[in-house]
């Protein structure tokens, strides 16, 4: 699981290090950038730049001097530290918990100070997932297997989720990715392929509603113990408007396409704070 958890932190990691912001919107004073996709189960890592002059192709300018704090709902501080490993700041001791409000405030000497918040989102309600070995086959007549989510979704507000799949690889003792594949035609249809193969998704086609998501999974794949990890993450509005701008702006990066700008809410600043809550299924 420690090899997971490290896979997990290297994807949120690139995703808010390699995403270029769209700053078509944003003053020709520099401007701090502040980057964080925070979970409820690994520590929190924040990253801070200054936004870099329109159309330049240089590389990231990470801010190492600033102030970070982050307060939770009952006015208590966390400072955090800049690892020069990272390029990332960081406190070894403190987590986000689901359900609950956190701020997070920037200082730097040059920038004005920034801020932003969230409320960290519930876990998602879910059965525990299975699988099921030869329940159909391939183009090749080999069998497939079906994992199947069943998601409990309430009724009185939205939900946004993020489903990964990952397969146990005997040799090397490493959970790697499996591309999500599914005949449900609305999921499938409306999903955001993330950089990592995971779906993103709302539940307007099934609000309030119980939702069974079946997976083909391909022969071959887990033949030992475990066979494949299922992790589901709830996602709070900001996470899913920052997926959803991304989608959009890569739609319309093309030669005629009309750029979107990715959605940022840092106050005074640009960036993204937002949380999800993570839930985890073995198949053994």
């Amino acid at each position: 699981m420690k090899n997971f958890i490290i896979v997990t932190m290297t994807v949120l990691g690139l995703l808010a290090c390699e995403t270029k912001l769209d700053l078509s919107e944003v003053s020709g004073r520099t401007r701090l950038v502040v980057n964080a996709l925070v979970n409820d189960q690994d520590k929190i890592e924040i990253q801070v730049s200054k936004t870099i002059p329109l159309g330049s192709t240089g590389a990231v300018e990470f801010v190492k001097n600033a102030v970070v704090v982050v307060r939770d709902e009952n006015g208590n501080s966390a400072g955090f530290s800049y690892n020069v490993g990272t390029d990332k700041y960081e406190n070894p001791v403190f987590r986000a918990v689901a359900g609950k409000y956190y701020s997070v405030s920037v200082k730097a000497s040059g920038f004005d100070e920034v801020f932003a918040e969230m409320v960290m989102p519930d876990k998602a309600s879910k059965n525990p997932s299975t699988w099921k070995d030869s329940t159909d086959q391939d183009s090749s007549g080999f069998p497939t297997g079906t994992l199947s989510l069943i998601l409990n979704d309430k009724g009185t507000e939205d939900n946004y989720y993020r489903i990964s799949l990952f397969y146990y690889d005997d040799i090397t003792a490493t959970w790697n990715t499996l591309q999500p594949v599914t005949k449900d035609a609305a999921i499938e249809n409306e999903a955001i392929v993330s950089d990592n193969g995971s779906w993103v998704f709302s539940d307007r086609s099934f609000n309030g509603q119980q939702k069974s998501v079946d997976f083909i999974t391909p022969f071959g794949y887990a033949l030992g113990t475990p066979k494949y990890l299922v992790v589901t993450e709830s996602l709070n509005d900001p996470y899913f408007k920052y997926f959803k701008s991304i989608e959009n702006y890569k739609a319309g990066a093309g030669v005629f396409g009309e750029a979107t700008p990715v959605y940022s809410n840092i106050r005074n600043g640009v960036g993204i704070w937002a949380g999800s809550s993570i839930s985890r299924d073995t198949i053994r």
